[in-house]
């Protein structure tokens, strides 16, 4: 009988989003939100947004485009510091940070060029695995 199959690990993600206009939705990414390029292919870019996760904008034909029940989330250590920045830069919120989650989270929505829902967000929640360090919010 043969061993059972070890499970992979994961050790890198990438979300993929679609457009039409490349070059308008990764200088979004690139110089509103300065996420750094890490990668481009032509027809797609690649950004890092943390040691391991990866944002991945393309213009590839037959892709699906549209936003409708997507959402990407960036995890920070302070909402309210990114929240203030990003506002500066020109990012229009749809509210300021506020608690949500029956207080497990602490968040603000906005959207991209393409109209993709972005969050930035802080858990308040003490099961979460937090980086070396951090836990969750106070208060």
């Amino acid at each position: 009988m043969a061993e059972p199959a070890k499970k992979p690990f994961i050790e890198q993600n990438v979300v993929w989003l679609y457009t039409d206009d490349l070059d308008r939705l990764a200088a979004f990414y690139r110089d509103v939100i300065e996420l750094p390029e890490v990668l481009d292919q032509g027809v797609c870019r690649v950004f890092q947004v943390s040691p391991t996760g990866f944002l991945g904008v393309c213009n590839k034909e037959g892709r699906p485009r549209g936003t409708k029940g997507m959402m990407f989330t960036f995890l920070v250590e302070d909402v309210e510091a990114a929240y203030a920045y990003y506002k500066a830069k020109g990012v229009q919120f749809d509210g300021p940070p506020n608690m949500l989650g029956g207080r497990t989270v602490y968040s603000c929505f906005f959207k991209d060029p393409e109209g993709y829902w972005l969050e930035i967000q802080e858990f308040n929640e003490p099961r979460w695995p937090y980086p070396p360090g951090r836990g969750p919010r106070r208060g």
